[in-house]
């Protein structure tokens, strides 16, 4: 196993660990506030951590991977991007602190306020380890910092259950985050070894600031566009509709996002090493796309069909305008694991400004069904999510064809199949099981679902197992 074989392998087992560690226990974490808090409360969670996730990302400048990615990176390049990130921390902390009683009054939400202001010492305490996370990231250690944020979030997530019990309201949330920045910060100035030393160059500066601006200004967008949809919830609804939508929002993405993290991680390199090879290169894709399909499909599905149930366990009674939130969202991330396998072939074997025009014409046209939907209901907000997500995998199955010349038709036949048969599985289950209460026929659902599932597949596909490990093995 060459150098960077074992590298990539001990990377991505140390970043599924931090993402499959941190998922369910975020699911329970939630589950529990939804119970201890009110909506309200809830929805002031939302928009404390749309500001708070904005800021992160102005606060670090994409200046870490910029210094990541300069292969003579000195330690003056380091001095420099620490006392810059910290000024822009301070620089950020000061706006959020005097534009907080605005950002209230837009919202309507006085309590916003003191919580924005406070949210702006978690943005400081940040920017004070960018650094320190690039210089493991640099020399490909992941280990540490996958343990130091996954052990932060673990400690953390407790103390905001208890104070939330014992009444503290949405500050148990700001604890939580300044508690979570405290021990990040402690635990990177005492295990890392590098320490800054007092001087900034303006040659580093200039050498990092093109590249540092331009991946600020990417990640400033994607930030936007995917809290875009809470943003104009909270303003033209109210926080307790913003709670609702996140709750049916997180349910939905649980399964799907953890699946479809793994898969990106993996299909990439795959493909990029049989670029050479077109008709291998395609033959990979097609059967990434059929199996894939199976499980994700099957997942996604599953928790629109038994949506009701679902929500009712995790959340409590209260919560039933979750559930046509879950369920429609749901069904667009049914399909998600398609763009992914598109955009890494598109990235593997296509032009590279392709993928690029690509990403910022979806985004445009995902801001533009928002904009069309918002003023009618979260409801609506919502199909217009289904509708994105349809209308960029077509646009992504387009860009393949015209690239890996597979007709549309072939990229249907190869996924419809697995998505139809999930479907029949699991919305035949839910329909059978109607009548129980919400408990039994969750349980019962998912054992009659998945044993009927698993024995179609037994006899339609019985070489998806070793079709998975075939792909997963396959050489240029």
């Amino acid at each position: 196993m060459s150098r960077i074989t074992r590298e990539t392998a001990d990377g991505m087992r140390w970043m599924l660990l931090q993402k499959c560690t941190l998922q369910p226990v975020t699911l329970v974490y939630s589950m529990v506030l939804a119970r201890l808090l009110s909506k309200e409360e809830m929805g002031l969670m939302g928009l404390t951590a749309i500001f708070f996730t904005a800021a992160g990302t102005l606060a670090a400048g994409g200046f870490g991977n910029a210094l990541i990615r300069k292969q003579d990176r000195t330690a003056e390049d380091a001095d420099t991007l620490f006392w810059f990130n910290l000024g822009m921390g301070l620089l950020i902390a000061l706006l959020f602190f005097l534009s907080a009683p605005w950002l209230a009054a837009f919202f309507e939400a006085p309590p916003l306020c003191k919580l924005v202001q406070a949210s702006a010492l978690i943005v400081l305490l940040n920017s004070a380890t960018n650094v320190h996370m690039a210089h493991y990231m640099a020399r490909r250690q992941f280990k540490v910092p996958a343990l130091i944020c996954l052990g932060s979030a673990l400690v953390a997530m407790p103390l905001c259950l208890l104070l939330a019990w014992q009444g503290w309201g949405v500050w148990a949330y700001m604890v939580q985050g300044c508690a979570s920045a405290v021990l990040t910060a402690v635990l990177f100035w005492c295990i890392c070894p590098w320490r800054p030393r007092f001087r900034f160059s303006r040659r580093s500066f200039r050498e990092l600031a093109p590249l540092g601006c331009r991946l600020a200004a990417t990640g400033l967008l994607d930030t936007a566009y995917i809290h875009a949809r809470a943003f104009f919830i909270g303003k033209v609804y109210s926080p307790a509709a913003l709670a609702g939508y996140k709750n049916g929002a997180q349910l939905a993405a649980m399964c799907p996002t953890v699946l479809c993290y793994m898969l990106d991680q993996i299909t990439f390199p795959i493909l990029s090493t049989l670029q050479g090879s077109p008709q291998k290169l395609t033959g990979v894709y097609r059967r990434y796309m059929r199996l894939f399909t199976l499980p994700i499909a099957w997942l996604c599905l599953f928790t629109a069909a038994f949506a009701g149930p679902l929500v009712r366990v995790c959340y409590g009674p209260g919560w039933e305008e979750c559930v046509p939130y879950l369920q429609i969202l749901s069904i667009s991330y049914a399909t998600w694991h398609l763009q992914i396998i598109n955009l890494n072939l598109l990235k593997a074997g296509g032009p590279p400004k392709l993928f690029l025009r690509l990403e910022l014409i979806k985004k445009c046209l995902g801001i533009a069904i928002l904009i069309g939907m918002f003023f009618i209901s979260v409801l609506a907000i919502c199909w217009g999510a289904l509708a994105t997500s349809a209308l960029c995998l077509t646009i992504n199955t387009w860009a393949t064809r015209r690239y890996m010349h597979l007709p549309a038709r072939q990229h249907l036949l190869d996924w419809l199949p697995g998505f139809a048969l999930a479907a029949a599985c699991t919305w035949l289950p839910a329909l059978l099981l109607s009548e129980l209460a919400p408990l039994p026929r969750l349980a019962a659902g998912l054992a009659l679902s998945l044993s009927l599932y698993l024995g179609i597949l037994r006899f339609a596909a019985p070489g998806a197992l070793r079709d998975a490990w075939g792909i997963l093995r396959r050489r240029s």
